[in-house]
C-alpha cells in the first residue's frame, strides 16, 4: 500500500507534465520534420524550373546559331554546288565549310543535308543515326525550322534543324545538336545542389550518382511506377525513392520539347540522409531534452509523493507499532494542513485507545485473581461437604433410610460436579495468567487418549454416544505433562458428547508426522457456525445469557458449562508450543485438531 500511495501520487504529479513535454517535443520535431521536407520538394521544383529554363536558353541558342549559319553565302553556296551525296569531291567541300562553322560554334552535333535529306557531312564530335534524326530532317526540308529531343540508341541531344533556302527554294538542312548526358548533368548539380539523371527509355544517358547500382534502383523505381499508373514524370509529382545505402526526395519529368511518351526524362534527386543531417542532430538535441524533461519531472514528482506520504507512512508505522503494544512511537505532524490535523486526531486517539486497552487488561487481571481467590477459597467448604457427604454414604453417622441415601449420594455427584468446576476456573486463571507449571514426562500417546475417553465415559454413563480411539499407524511415545494433556482431551471429548445426540459418536484418530503428534477429536454432533467458531477463537468463556444457562455434570446433551473446557483445552496445549484449530459446518459436526511436537528438544527450540 506504501508504494501504490506513492507511486500513484508520483505519476499523478509527473504523468501530465511528463505527457507535456513528449507532446510538445513530438509537435515541434514533426513541424520541423515537415518544413524541411517541403522545402526539399520546392527546393527540386525550383531546380527543375532552373533546369527548363537551361535546356530552353540552350535550344534558344541552338536555333539562332543555325539561322546564323544558314544565312552566310560561304555556307549555302556549298548546297548549290553539282553533285549527289556520293560524291565525294562535293562531301570534301561541303564538310571542309562545316568545319570551320562547328570550330567557331562548338556544337556536339553538326550535320549537312541536302534537299533530298541525304548526310552530306558530319563534323561534330558525335553523329547522330538515320532513325533519330529523320523526322526533324523532314521536317526542316518541309520548310520548317524545328527544336526537340533526338533519340539515340546510347544517347539522346537537344537539337535545332533549320532549313537552308537559296533563291527561295529549300537546298538542304542544317542540324544542330548539343548531348544531353553526364556534361550537362555536372553544370546543373553545381546550379542546384542536386543529383541529376537522364534517361532515354531504360538507358541512363548521363547521372551525377557514381554508383551504377543507385542509378539502377532510381531506373527501376520509375519504370515500376510507370508499369503502376504513376504520372510523375508527367506532373512532376516528388517521391521517396530508396537507392542503395540512400533515400532520395525524387522529382521525374519528361525533357521539354521531347515526344510525350517516348521515356525521355530528367531526374532530380536530394539525399534525404544527406540533407536532413542537421535535422537528426536537432531530433537528438530534442530526445536529450525530452529525458532531462522527464528527468526533472520525475524528480520533482518524487520530492512531491515524499512530501504527501512520508507523514502517512509514520502513521501507518504508528498504527503497527500501536498494534504490537508500543503507543509512544513519535509522530510529528504540524496542524497548519490536513495531514497535520489527522495525526493529532491520531495521537488522541491512540490515547483513548491506550487507556481504554489499560482498563480492559486491569479487568481481565481482576477477574483472573478473582477467579483464582473464589476457586481456592471454595475448596474448604467443598472438603468439608466432601467429608461429611463421605461419612453419611458410609454410615459412619449412624444409618440412614433408602430415601436418605439418595439424597446423600445426589450431595456426592454435585459436591464432584462443583469440585471439577473450582479446578476448571483455578486451572484457566493459571492459564490466563501464564502461571501454569508442566511437569513433563514420557507418556503413551495411546494410553493419554484412553485415560482421556475413560474419565468422560465415567461422567456421562447415562449417554449412549459412543468414544472411540482409532490410532493411524503407531503414534509412538511423547514428552508432556501427562495429566494436564489427558485433561485437555477430555474437555474437548465432554465437549463432543455433550453436543452430540444418543446414537452418534466422537471419535479420536492420532497419527505421528516426523516430529510431531496430530490428534483429532471429530463429533457426529449439531456442528457449529462460522461465526460461532470465530467467537470461541477470541473468547474464553462463552456462556453468552446467563438467565437461560443450562449446566450438566451428566454431559446431557445440548447442556452448556462454564465454556471453560476449549479455552483449558487450548491454553494447555499452546503451553506444550502446539496448536488447536476447530473446523465445523452446521449440522454436519465438529473437529478439533491438535498438533504438538514429540519430544522436549522440540519444545525447547519452539521457546
Amino acid at each position: 500500500m506504501k508504494l501504490r500511495v506513492r507511486w500513484k501520487i508520483l505519476l499523478a504529479t509527473t504523468a501530465p507534465l511528463v505527457a507535456l513535454a513528449v507532446g510538445g517535443l513530438i509537435v515541434v520535431d514533426r513541424n520541423i520534420a515537415r518544413r524541411v521536407h517541403e522545402s526539399l520538394r520546392d527546393d527540386l521544383r525550383r531546380a527543375a524550373a532552373v533546369f527548363e529554363t537551361l535546356l530552353s536558353a540552350r535550344s534558344d541558342r541552338l536555333a539562332v546559331t543555325a539561322r546564323v549559319i544558314v544565312a552566310d553565302p560561304r555556307f549555302f553556296s556549298t548546297l548549290t554546288l553539282p553533285g549527289t551525296a556520293a560524291d565525294p569531291q562535293l562531301r570534301a567541300t561541303v564538310s571542309g565549310v562545316a568545319s570551320e562553322f562547328g570550330t567557331i560554334t562548338g556544337p556536339d552535333l553538326f550535320e549537312v543535308f541536302n534537299a533530298e535529306g541525304e548526310l552530306l557531312a558530319s563534323v561534330g564530335p558525335d553523329f547522330s543515326s538515320r532513325s533519330g534524326r529523320s523526322e526533324h530532317v523532314r521536317s526542316a526540308l518541309e520548310g520548317r525550322a524545328v527544336t526537340g529531343v533526338l533519340i539515340d540508341p546510347q544517347a539522346h541531344y537537344q537539337v535545332a534543324v533549320t532549313p537552308v533556302y537559296v533563291g527561295g527554294r529549300v537546298v538542304g538542312s542544317l542540324l544542330l545538336g548539343d548531348r544531353i548526358g553526364r556534361e550537362l548533368a555536372e553544370e546543373l548539380r553545381s546550379l542546384t545542389r542536386s543529383e541529376v539523371s537522364f534517361f532515354s527509355g531504360s538507358l541512363s544517358t548521363g547521372s551525377t550518382l557514381e554508383n551504377a547500382e543507385e542509378r539502377q534502383l532510381v531506373l527501376s523505381s520509375l519504370q515500376a511506377e510507370s508499369v503502376g499508373g504513376g504520372a510523375q514524370s508527367r506532373s512532376g509529382t516528388v517521391t521517396e525513392v530508396r537507392a542503395g545505402r540512400h533515400v532520395f526526395l525524387t522529382l521525374a519529368r519528361e525533357l521539354p520539347d521531347a515526344v510525350p511518351g517516348s521515356g525521355q526524362l530528367y531526374v532530380l534527386q536530394r539525399a534525404l540522409d544527406t540533407e536532413t543531417t542537421w535535422l537528426r542532430e536537432m531530433q537528438t538535441h530534442l530526445v536529450e531534452l525530452g529525458l532531462l524533461a522527464i528527468l526533472l519531472s520525475l524528480i520533482a514528482g518524487y520530492f512531491i509523493a515524499e512530501r504527501i506520504t512520508a507523514p502517512l507512512l509514520r502513521l501507518v508505522r504508528g498504527a503497527e507499532e500501536m498494534e504490537r503494544g508500543n503507543y509512544d512511537f513519535p509522530l510529528a505532524g504540524s496542524d497548519s494542513d490536513e495531514v497535520g490535523y489527522l495525526t493529532a486526531r491520531f495521537v488522541e486517539m491512540r490515547q483513548r485507545l491506550r487507556s481504554y486497552v489499560r482498563s480492559l487488561e486491569s479487568v481481565a487481571r481482576l477477574k483472573t485473581e478473582f477467579i483464582s481467590v473464589a476457586s481456592h477459597e471454595l475448596r474448604t467448604p467443598i472438603s468439608v461437604v466432601n467429608a461429611y457427604q463421605e461419612l453419611l454414604a458410609t454410615g459412619q453417622l449412624g444409618p440412614v433410610t433408602s430415601q436418605q441415601q439418595t439424597a446423600v449420594d445426589a450431595i456426592g455427584r454435585a459436591v464432584k460436579t462443583l469440585t471439577r468446576t473450582a479446578e476448571n476456573a483455578t486451572r484457566m486463571a493459571q492459564i490466563e495468567s501464564a502461571r501454569l507449571e508442566l511437569e513433563y514426562a514420557d507418556e503413551d500417546a495411546i494410553a493419554l487418549l484412553e485415560r482421556a475417553a475413560s474419565e468422560v465415559r465415567a461422567t456421562a454413563p447415562d449417554r449412549r454416544v459412543s468414544i472411540e480411539i482409532q490410532p493411524l499407524g503407531d503414534p509412538g511415545r511423547i514428552q508432556v505433562d501427562g495429566a494436564r494433556f489427558a485433561h485437555a482431551i477430555s474437555q474437548l471429548i465432554s465437549n463432543g458428547v455433550r453436543f452430540t445426540p444418543d446414537g452418534g459418536s466422537v471419535t479420536l484418530t492420532a497419527r505421528r508426522e516426523a516430529e510431531w503428534l496430530e490428534l483429532e477429536v471429530r463429533d457426529t454432533g449439531n456442528g457449529m457456525s462460522e461465526e460461532r467458531i470465530a467467537q470461541l477463537a477470541d473468547r474464553s468463556v462463552v456462556v453468552h445469557d446467563a438467565s437461560h444457562h443450562h449446566s450438566s455434570g451428566a454431559l446431557e446433551f445440548n447442556s452448556a458449562g462454564l465454556g471453560l473446557g476449549l479455552a483449558i483445552a487450548r491454553g494447555i496445549v499452546e503451553h506444550h508450543r502446539g496448536t488447536l484449530t476447530l473446523a465445523s459446518r452446521l449440522g454436519h459436526g465438529t473437529v478439533v485438531t491438535l498438533r504438538i511436537p514429540v519430544a522436549l528438544m522440540q519444545l525447547k527450540e519452539a521457546a
